[in-house]
């Protein structure tokens, strides 16, 4: 991936390794919110903590390359790699037994 590019071609090791490691990162980030929950944070605080975590760190990680390589952080890129994940994920609502979901 060069500086111009938006995307980039996942070696085949890459590939392989992707979906081992959002499973480690999923089940890290619902544990730490579990902790939260046991220090008495509400489920959605918690979770909401924990998102936001996530999110600083995944800023902080996507920019380290490109200032290592003298660019600038793009927000703008950022929000939009963010967006595309959003869309990614739908949510199927379920109604619970005796009421709305």
């Amino acid at each position: 991936m060069t500086e111009a590019t938006e995307t980039f071609e996942a070696t085949e090791k890459a590939r392989i390794r992707i979906p081992t490691m959002a499973k480690i990162i999923d089940d890290f980030a619902f544990d730490q919110a579990g902790e939260f929950i046991t220090a008495g944070q509400s489920t959605r605080e918690a979770t909401s903590i924990v998102a936001n975590m996530l999110i600083r760190s995944a800023w902080t990680i996507a920019s380290i390359a490109v200032i290592e390589a003298g660019g600038v952080p793009d927000k703008d890129k950022f929000r939009a790699a963010v967006e595309s994940q959003l869309n990614s994920i739908n949510f199927k609502i379920v109604e619970k037994e005796g009421g709305a979901a």
